[in-house]
């Protein structure tokens, strides 16, 4: 079983859980399939002495998902079609609200097709516009003094219910969903990225949302890559020692007993959230080499890497566990470490948990899964596997928690 426990840092916490490779990337895997709506993802892997033939093969296979879509001025009660409903779950549709139209300002919509319910983060007077009741999981947790005034998260039932049916039956009328009753005499409407997380050919036409106010784009996810000299003009972290080693982060009080304590050290997270800064002025091209992190640097670890990035959009978990499946591919081939990154959208009413998302201060929930090569064969020890490190975004506003 991997180690997992909140590591504190100057900025609040990070989660880091660190084990064997297959420990850490089952949790990444869970996270992964609750992750409907991330807005970008990246991967930072090694490909010395890698053909340019099999890095271009590389730099294609990371990708799955083709196509995003943006509609406009869609009616709000339509989302409630069955129709619809019946698509979302087959497609495994999943969408953001863009801006306040239908929803009020400060509010948040998500469609989960793929467990057919819409999620939302809303303003008391739209709640209460609404006449919604449901809590979305984890809404309780979350700390109110810190959300805005009056936000409540809800989730809705998309699908028309087993009662409701029995009841048109016995008045002889058609049957309509939950959400469909609530929101059609309110004759709004709503502007809403998507994405299918089980793309088709022909792609889908979106059509029981289409009326003579809507419109609907498809375009292209954004995918770039680049070759970066790590470790010579930009700093290389010592990835090895902060999967395998983390006790040289300890307390200085610990002294030698530092390799036997279960608990990450507040200098152990610091080097975690240094990894993210560090991370973060590499998508930046900006040189971050300060902080904890940097106390135990390595010499002689330079690395050709390749940086791939896709978003910003609205990606999915089989986009996700893809590019998961492809970096394992590759680090068992020929790399001798991988870091996949998977950023949340910020105005999410929920976290990759699936609970509820205080995107009012905190931001996107992100989650970070570092894998390297275990110790090699020395004087009385056996070889080690691979190991894995995963740091995950957590906030005190965050159910994720």
């Amino acid at each position: 079983m991997p180690a997992s426990q909140l590591a504190p840092t100057s900025l609040g916490h990070v989660a880091v859980t660190r084990g064997s490779q297959a420990a850490v990337m089952a949790r990444f895997e869970r996270l992964a399939g609750k992750a409907w709506l991330t807005r970008k993802l990246s991967v930072l892997l090694p490909i010395d002495a890698l053909p340019k033939a099999e890095m271009d093969e590389l730099v294609s296979a990371l990708q799955l998902q083709r196509r995003c879509y943006v509609l406009e001025n869609v009616p709000l009660e339509m989302l409630g079609h069955p129709l619809f409903v019946k698509a979302a779950s087959e497609w495994r549709i999943c969408g953001l609200s863009v801006g306040s139209r239908g929803l009020g300002g400060d509010s948040s919509l998500a469609l989960l097709g793929p467990c057919g319910r819409l999620a939302a983060a809303l303003t008391a007077p739209s709640f209460q516009r609404l006449g919604l009741e449901e809590p979305l999981p984890g809404a309780a947790e979350l700390e109110k003094k810190q959300l805005a005034p009056g936000q409540r998260h809800v989730v809705v039932d998309l699908p028309i219910s087993k009662t409701r049916i029995r009841k048109a039956a016995k008045a002889k009328e058609p049957a309509t969903s939950r959400w469909q009753s609530l929101v059609a005499p309110l004759g709004e409407t709503i502007s809403f990225r998507a994405y299918c997380d089980q793309e088709m050919e022909p792609p889908y036409d979106f059509a029981p949302l289409q009326s003579a106010s809507s419109s609907i784009q498809h375009h292209k996810v954004p995918v770039q890559h680049r070759v970066l000299h790590i470790g010579q003009s930009t700093g290389r972290p010592p990835f090895e020692r902060l999967v395998l080693e983390p006790w040289r982060w300890a307390d200085s009080s610990q002294g030698h007993a530092a390799k036997h304590v279960p608990r990450f050290s507040p200098s152990y997270g610091q080097a975690c959230e240094d990894l993210l800064d560090w991370l973060g002025g590499l998508h930046l091209g900006l040189g971050v080499s300060e902080g904890d992190l940097w106390q135990e640097q390595q010499s002689g670890l330079g690395n050709e890497v390749l940086l791939w990035t896709m978003g910003e959009s609205l990606l999915g978990p089989s986009q996700i566990r893809h590019t998961l499946q492809v970096c394992q591919a590759a680090f068992a081939k020929h790399a001798d470490w991988f870091l996949l990154s998977m950023w949340g959208s910020e105005d999410a009413p929920i976290s990759h948990h699936g609970g509820a998302h205080g995107f009012d201060y905190n931001g996107a929930h992100h989650a970070h899964l570092l894998c390297v090569r275990g110790r090699g064969a020395s004087s009385g020890e056996e070889r080690e596997g691979p190991q894995g490190l995963l740091i995950e975004g957590v906030n005190a506003l965050d159910s994720a928690a």
